[in-house]
Parts: C-alpha cells; sequence; structure tokens
C-alpha cells in the first residue's frame, strides 16, 4: 500500500482515470484517492495533474477535467480542502492553489424565486411554471426565459435542446446574471468545451474569481493568448493565465 504521506504517482494516477468511462466515475475516483493522501501529498498530486494537464495530451486531459469538476463541487470536506490548500501555499503550489481557490457564495435570492411574468402586462408566473415552460420547444418563450434570474430555471433550459450557442452567449454575457446562474454554464459539458461561451464566462464580471481560476485551466494557447491582454480581468486571473502561457512556451 502506498504510504499516503509520500507524493502519489500522478502519471498512474492520470492513467488509472483515463480507462475509466464516465466522468463522474473519475471524479469520485480522484476524491477517493486524495482522501487517502496526507494533505501535503494530495497538494503535489494536484499539482501536477493540473500542470500537465494544461500542457495538453493523453493521459493528463482527462485527469485535468476530473480535477476542475472535483474542485467546482462538494465532494471534498471543507477540511481536507482547506488542509490540501494550505499545503499547497506552504509549497508554492500555484496550479494546485488555483484549482482550490473558492470565494463565499451567496444563497439564492428569494426574489428570483418570486412570481414573475413572462412578458410584461401579463399574469405573473410561479416558480414552478417557469420551470415547466423551460423545457418548451417554443423559440419565443425559451428566449424570454433566458433572463430568468433562478438557477432552476436556467439548468432546465441549458438541458433544452432548442437552445442554441447564441442563447447561451446571452447567459454567459448578462451582467445581471447571478453567479450561481454563470457557474450552471461554466458546468455544462454541452457549452463549455465551446470558445466563445468560455471566453464570455471569463469577462463577465459577475463569474466568481474560483471559478474563472477553475476555467483558466480549459483554455488553449490561443484562447490564453487573447485573454491574456484583456487588462479589465481581475488580477489573480491574469495571472494565471499568464502562468500558463509560460508554461506553454
Amino acid at each position: 500500500m502506498t504510504d499516503p504521506a509520500q507524493p502519489a504517482d500522478a502519471h498512474a494516477v492520470a492513467r488509472r482515470l483515463a480507462v475509466l468511462p464516465e466522468p463522474q466515475m473519475r471524479v469520485a475516483t480522484l476524491c477517493e484517492v486524495l482522501l487517502t493522501c496526507e494533505p501535503e501529498a494530495a497538494a503535489w498530486l494536484l499539482d501536477a495533474l493540473a500542470t500537465a494537464g494544461r500542457a495538453g495530451g493523453p493521459p493528463y486531459d482527462v485527469s485535468l477535467l476530473a480535477a476542475i469538476e472535483l474542485a467546482g463541487s462538494d465532494r471534498l470536506p471543507y477540511e481536507d480542502r482547506r488542509a490540501i490548500f494550505e499545503a499547497a501555499e506552504r509549497h508554492g503550489l500555484e496550479s494546485c492553489k488555483e484549482l482550490l481557490f473558492s470565494t463565499e457564495t451567496s444563497e439564492i435570492d428569494e426574489l428570483a424565486a418570486a412570481p414573475r411574468p413572462l412578458t410584461p402586462g401579463t399574469r405573473p408566473l410561479t416558480l414552478g411554471e417557469r420551470k415547466s415552460l423551460a423545457r418548451s420547444w417554443k423559440r419565443d418563450v425559451l428566449e424570454r426565459l433566458l433572463v430568468d434570474p433562478h438557477a432552476d430555471v436556467v439548468a432546465l433550459l441549458l438541458r433544452n435542446p432548442r437552445l442554441t450557442e447564441d442563447d447561451v452567449l446571452r447567459l454567459a454575457t448578462a451582467r445581471r446574471a447571478s453567479a450561481a446562474v454563470l457557474e450552471l454554464v461554466l458546468h455544462n459539458r454541452r457549452w463549455n468545451c465551446r470558445r466563445r461561451v468560455r471566453r464570455a464566462l471569463l469577462r463577465n464580471p459577475q463569474l466568481p474569481e474560483a471559478a474563472a481560476l477553475r476555467l483558466v485551466g480549459l483554455l488553449n494557447r490561443v484562447e490564453l493568448r487573447e485573454l491574456g491582454r484583456d487588462h479589465k480581468l481581475p488580477p489573480r486571473v491574469l495571472a494565471a493565465i499568464h502562468r500558463r502561457l509560460a508554461s506553454l512556451q
């Protein structure tokens, strides 16, 4: 059995994740591996997976996606997450810190759940009615729901096969969108691979910095160069972009 205090073999872990058929299986397995390690060993492992994954190529490309999804979920208990982050700080493991960096998120605003009309002057619809309409095939209904502030409505919209990339860009660029809505777009596998969507999310000031840092790990060289010149981005996010670019030289 591997000594939990020693760094795990990152390549072996990456290969183990790569052969698993489902993304959720990879996330669960990576979480299990991290929880068997001491914080220092877990920090080194995450940093290695992130650094190698951002350089591209199998099997690390798959392990990076698993690490990003795990970091953005609540699978990793808070105390373990904090211990790994503190170990990464002690050892200067920037890639690991960027994965685990978190900010406080507010609860869903009660106002978002309040009844609201689909069009001005019509009867206000309950949250349940709006969620039902989010499954609609009518384009005019879907377009009006794109401005709905409730994350449950947006989650259903993102699963609607009639939604287009332009629709998702409206969500990603909306300056009044909540952090919860933007993170739904970020974690949606159908849309988070679209370059225009990723760029729009990073440029939206409402996207939590923790989510932005994880998104940097998915950018390709062209996107990194373009966004690296955007000085409106938060300093921590710009620094992460420049570190990735330097690693690709």
